[in-house]
């Protein structure tokens, strides 16, 4: 189950002539509501362990646990992971959710009515989730919880902050890239980090799999003579033959995210990329501006193309060389970003009280990733850069 971002409206109204009455909002959706304003209650879970709240985390779109990259204290040791809700703690099990990977990360099962007679939530991972119950309110919730970054950002634009930690995200993958092309050379090393950036976060070491598997120059050994289509056709073949024994996610999410859509669609990109047989650099990305624009194709939209842009061209160009280190740099700051998406949603909406959209720009919304991996999800709420 998974719930969206609670609406800032209160669920009470005052009536014309008689005093203002709580309306209790009912389900699991209340519930998600209460989390993410701050849930006052309870102080412990079911087996004694003190309880703070330390961040809710974001609300998690689409499959999955309600809540990602939650901390909390139990007894006061810290803990980093994902919260699920349910109305009763039966819920759990009712959903299919005690044998599902995607619920291995649940640090903390929040529900209204412990109905069972355990104290913790059960995973066939082995672990024993923390069991909380916060009972539904008399009284009217909490509001909405605000991050010390909100607070920062009504005074002054948090921009500049998150795209120098956009930089810093940069020059990470750029390391990684260059390691790497030392040994592989850059066309290989494209090859690789645009399959990763494709696979999505759950099916990200597959896609690398792929990659190790069948190389670059081994998928340009599989294309007939023939036009394009022949050869996408050819790489897809040899894709999805290369990703059938490993462990693909499939469940939740849009059609077109379906990891065989997408090895698919990369098959399409590659197919123009390298038009020939040898694994050098594409000559459509020979320099800073031709980026997102060569990297359309069937099945890869705009989104996907920025995504590829900035997570696998441009850190694979720098690493190896390719382009001057000043117009990448000014072509990162200028790419527009995708929509805010998952745990940025949150993050884009807090920062929003100087500057309407802080994340428009790649750099920015890389740099929030960056905030996010390593402030929002380990603890540091108030002691990041923008706070």
């Amino acid at each position: 189950m998974s719930v969206l971002a609670p609406a800032r409206s209160a669920p009470w109204r005052a009536l014309a002539e008689e005093p203002a009455v709580y309306a209790p909002a009912r389900g699991e959706a209340a519930l998600a509501e209460r989390w993410f304003a701050g849930l006052g209650a309870p102080s412990r879970v079911e087996d004694g362990r003190r309880l703070r709240i330390r961040f809710p985390g974001v609300p998690a779109p689409g499959y999955g646990p309600d809540a990602r990259d939650a901390v909390i204290e139990l007894d006061g040791a810290e803990l980093c992971g994902d919260v699920e809700l349910h109305l009763r703690a039966s819920g759990w099990h009712a959903h299919g959710h005690h044998d599902d990977p995607a619920y291995a990360r649940v640090v903390l099962h929040v529900v209204e009515e412990n109905d069972g007679a355990s104290l913790v939530t059960p995973h066939a991972s082995g672990r024993a989730i923390p069991l909380a119950v916060a009972p539904a309110p008399s009284t009217p919730p909490l509001p909405g919880f605000s991050p010390p970054c909100a607070a920062t950002a009504t005074r002054s634009s948090p921009v500049p902050a998150l795209e120098r930690l956009g930089l810093e995200r940069l020059r990470a993958k750029t390391s990684r890239a260059a390691n790497w092309s030392a040994a592989r050379g850059p066309g290989p090393v494209l090859y690789a980090l645009a399959l990763e950036t494709l696979a999505g976060r759950r099916n990200r070491e597959s896609f690398a799999e792929v990659a190790r598997r069948l190389p670059l120059p081994a998928l340009l050994e599989t294309a007939p003579a023939g036009g394009s289509e022949e050869r996408a056709e050819a790489f897809a073949a040899a894709l999805l033959n290369a990703a059938s024994a490993l462990p693909l996610v499939r469940h939740g999410g849009r059609p077109a995210a379906a990891p065989e859509r997408r090895l698919t669609a990369f098959a399409a990109l590659a197919a123009r990329l390298w038009p020939g047989p040898r694994p050098e650099w594409p000559e459509t990305l020979a320099e800073p501006a031709s980026v997102p624009r060569a990297l359309r194709a069937p099945g890869i939209g705009a989104g996907a193309a920025l995504e590829l842009a900035v997570n696998a061209v441009l850190p694979a160009a720098l690493g190896a060389r390719l382009w001057p280190e000043g117009a990448a740099l000014d072509r990162f700051r200028a790419l527009p970003a995708p929509a805010p998406y998952g745990q940025l949603r949150s993050l884009a909406g807090w920062l929003s009280a100087a500057e309407s959209a802080p994340l428009a720009r790649a750099a920015a919304l890389q740099g929030a990733l960056q905030l996010h991996a390593r402030h929002c999800s380990r603890g540091g709420c108030g002691a990041c850069p923008l706070s």
